[in-house]
């Protein structure tokens, strides 16, 4: 029987997505706006540009966690001094004070996912993640290339 990884991680997200929203439910943080919150504990005064890059979503969707945190009292924006077009994005005390009990709630989930497997199994795991991710990667690049190249051609 063929065994499908994509698959599999497909289910992963999905349920994992379901279960880190309920779980930080009593934060009143969404499992969509939970990177994003997360980034904020390390990463202060970044741009929104800058936030898109690190979470690894679209534009939008970034637009969208801003301004339902910002609205939630999790982040504040402020006009960068020296490019006014640019906001930089700062989390709150409220995000300070949340950001450890949020943690430990991933934390705890990512505990549960790994229990039974020994350090060098979630090793493995982990570092097959990373490999696909990078092919995966690298695939798009090559698809964007094509797509330009055949609109170039095209013209």
């Amino acid at each position: 029987m063929y065994k499908s990884i994509a698959r599999m991680i497909t289910l992963l997200a999905r349920k994992s997505q379901g279960y880190i929203g309920t779980a930080l439910n009593k934060y009143n943080i969404t499992a969509a706006e939970q990177p994003f919150f997360m980034a904020l504990q390390v990463s202060e005064g970044i741009t929104q540009e800058e936030l898109t890059a690190i979470v690894c979503v679209d534009k939008a969707a970034t637009a969208r966690a801003v301004k339902s945190l910002e609205e939630k009292g999790f982040l504040l924006r402020r006009q960068d001094t020296r490019d006014r077009r640019q906001n930089r994005i700062y989390p709150t005390a409220l995000t300070r004070e949340l950001g450890p009990a949020v943690r430990e709630e991933l934390h705890r989930f990512n505990d549960m996912l790994t229990r039974g497997l020994d350090p060098k199994q979630v090793e493995l795991i982990y570092d097959g993640l990373l490999k696909m991710e990078e092919n995966f990667a690298v695939f798009s690049l090559e698809e964007d290339r094509k797509k330009e190249k055949g609109e170039t051609e095209n013209e």
